[in-house]
């Protein structure tokens, strides 16, 4: 048992259900939570899609406090993945339809970690989904 506010430890987390989401008729600029609030947890991948055509989506990611966010204009059907960039002046995500990088140089992980989408359109009122594949310690 890993006491609260104490760093993780050495072990991997332990792999939980992935946080799935499926918004129907999602209101424009609302945030929908796809992974409450979590203690010591670590994200492995973040995905996004919208069932509208010429739609903008934002992923929110809170670590601690600290707010990392990212955009992309999707087109319909298609899944988007969530991959953060750190550079000399900022931290922003980067939505592709790459799969989840792997071989990153760190972890996405904290004390407490929450991810929301949202859709910054109204060109349809298709479905906002999103998934987050994440482990944590016990």
């Amino acid at each position: 048992m890993v006491k609260k506010g104490s760093p993780a430890p050495a072990i991997p987390p332990e792999q939980q259900p992935d946080a799935d989401l499926a918004q129907a008729a999602p209101v424009q600029n609302t945030w929908y939570t796809v992974l409450d609030t979590t203690p010591q947890a670590r994200i492995q991948a973040i995905a996004v899609r919208v069932d509208s055509t010429g739609e903008t989506v934002e992923v929110r990611l809170t670590i601690d406090g600290v707010t990392i966010e990212g955009s992309a204009a999707l087109p319909a059907d298609t899944t988007y993945y969530a991959d953060v960039l750190t550079g000399l002046f900022s931290t922003t995500f980067v939505l592709t339809v790459t799969q989840q990088q792997t071989g990153r140089a760190f972890l996405i992980e904290g004390r407490n970690v929450k991810v929301e989408i949202r859709k910054t359109t109204a060109a349809g009122a298709g479905t906002l989904r999103g998934r987050v594949c994440y482990g944590k310690w016990t």
